[in-house]
């Protein structure tokens, strides 16, 4: 639990942060018409109802005035250039064409703070593989949405809103090479978040995901298990950002298998350091990260894994529809060989969300104000050891 204390002390830091920031006198924030003087502040663009719309422009923290003009068949953002210099290409952003349409929908797609809620829901192709499958892997298909929304005066006061979600995936259609039943797998996701805004540009999430297994691993025994997850990071410019997630287990399950006795089954604790890059206003988020699993393996000698990698990319389509992947894996601690194959763990996920709020673009790697900031609980940040493999 040594990562989970690190973590929830380093989120709880962020929270305070962000209150005290929020309750200083608004007669101390420095002028929005001086770009020097709020070189240090990330602003985030404001929702205009009117056609003409007025806010404040990102530029590597450079804040200029902004307005959109309207064509034929599309609008689009047209910044000038100020005192900080021409506006990069990164901060032009154009829409059109799309199921969402109006000009007010685009105002949406480049309005950070709105709607209030934001909604995801998925469909998505998994391919996957534990310390519990022995030498299997799984395939399958995975559905499930995902809630995030304000709290009222807590989020006025803090800037924290909160996120729900569950999936359901069904694997192993044929059945295994141990077994003809298919696997079903539900995961449930809920906590609390805060993105960075003009006050900081700071970003928590605290979240706690269950596992729900049926038919699960080489035993097809049904473990519920559980974990909270954390992340910290800091917004280093409009397009970057660096910080820690990690994962303290919480909950695991011990059976009682036919012919090979006691069998437990355990999250895998982890830390990571991952850098967040948005690619272009409105286009595409990706994240790295690499980190270490605990080193204690469950019920035998030695250490579980050497080192834990992973990417993810999210490329939205329009304003409603996005495509998304995630690529995750543990490099085992023993050699190669059948040892190493056991304990190896890895996972593949491709699929398409839809956003029903027309909010599947931001502006910045602040994304949208109440969208979710941490993802859905699955295999690639869900990881369980065991004593039996």
């Amino acid at each position: 639990m040594r990562f989970s204390a690190i973590l929830l002390a380093a989120w709880a830091f962020v929270c305070c942060l962000s209150a005290a920031q929020r309750q200083s006198p608004a007669d101390d924030a420095p002028p929005a018409s001086s770009a020097a003087d709020t070189g240090d502040r990330l602003t985030v663009f404001r929702c205009a109802p009117d056609e003409e719309y007025s806010g404040a422009f990102v530029s590597s923290f450079h804040v200029t005035s902004a307005a959109t003009s309207v064509n034929e068949g599309s609008q689009t953002m047209v910044a000038p250039e100020s005192s900080a210099g021409p506006i990069p290409d990164v901060h032009r952003f154009e829409s059109g064409g799309d199921s969402c349409g109006s000009l007010d929908n685009f105002h949406r797609a480049v309005c950070d703070e709105c709607p209030a809620w934001s909604l995801q829901t998925f469909v998505s192709y998994d391919s996957w593989r534990g310390i519990s499958d022995d030498s299997w892997q799984n395939n399958g298909i995975n559905v499930g949405a995902n809630l995030g929304t304000r709290l009222g005066p807590i989020s006025d006061a803090t800037g924290v809103g909160f996120q729900i979600g569950g999936s359901v995936g069904v694997y192993n259609w044929s059945g295994t090479d141990y077994g003809s039943d298919v696997e079903t797998q539900g995961f449930i996701t809920y906590g609390f978040f805060r993105r960075p805004n003009a006050e900081s540009g700071w970003t928590a999430g605290l979240v706690q995901d269950w596992m729900l297994n049926d038919h699960f691993g080489q035993f097809a025994e049904d473990p519920t298990l559980s974990q909270l997850r954390a992340q910290v990071g800091y917004a280093t410019s409009a397009t970057n950002e660096i910080g820690l997630w990690g994962a303290a287990r919480v909950l695991g399950a011990t059976r009682d298998v036919s012919w090979v006795g006691s069998t437990t089954w355990r999250p895998i604790d982890q830390l990571n350091l991952y850098w967040h890059h948005k690619w272009q206003a409105g286009g595409a988020d990706t994240s790295i990260w690499f980190g270490i699993p605990e080193q204690d393996q469950l019920g035998q000698s030695g250490t579980l894994g050497e080192y834990l990698a992973g990417a993810s990319a999210t490329v939205p389509l329009n304003d409603r529809f996005a495509l998304f992947t995630l690529v995750t894996y543990m490099h085992p601690s023993s050699r190669p060989g059948p040892d190493g194959a056991e304990e190896e763990a890895w996972n593949f996920t491709i699929g398409v969300s839809i956003y029903p709020a027309c909010d599947s673009r931001s502006s910045t790697v602040a994304g949208r104000s109440w969208k979710p900031l941490m993802p859905l609980a699955n295999n690639g940040y869900f990881l369980v050891d065991t004593n039996q493999h």
